[in-house]
């Protein structure tokens, strides 16, 4: 199994039974304290899996964003942003890009309000120079 790849509730029962858990966790009661413990263990185990498996995806994501963002740096600079333009367009990049249902509409708001300062700011700046 490659190391990216998630672990399906099937692949999961199968390797618990190959280690004969599911077994002792069977003939266990459910109220005993063994069964407990065991289930409590599980769950444990299962959760911590499941952390380790998110925040792998969000460090992906961060890495995948990051790639991005710096390509497009290198775009805005061959346009003709100077750096604080080309912070205000980054800033509305991931402001898009990362999106909260709670502030969907006031985060593209102010995105749209970066991009349209970092524009006038380039064009100011070419009209002062011609």
């Amino acid at each position: 199994m490659a190391k990216t790849a998630t672990v399906s509730r099937r692949q999961r029962r199968a390797q618990l039974s190959a280690m004969g858990y599911l077994k002792i966790k069977n003939q266990l009661n459910p109220l005993s304290t063994e069964g407990i413990e065991l289930r409590n263990s599980l769950r444990a185990s299962s959760k911590a899996a499941k952390e380790a498996f998110e925040k792998r995806i969000m460090d992906q994501i961060e890495e995948q964003l990051a790639q991005k963002a710096e390509s497009l740096k290198g775009t805005w600079k061959e346009i003709g942003y100077n750096d604080a333009e080309i912070e205000m367009l980054s800033e509305a990049f991931f402001t898009l890009s990362v999106k909260n249902k709670q502030t969907l509409r006031e985060d593209k708001k102010a995105a749209r309000k970066l991009m349209k300062d970092a524009k006038d700011s380039l064009i100011g700046r070419l009209n002062a120079n011609s």
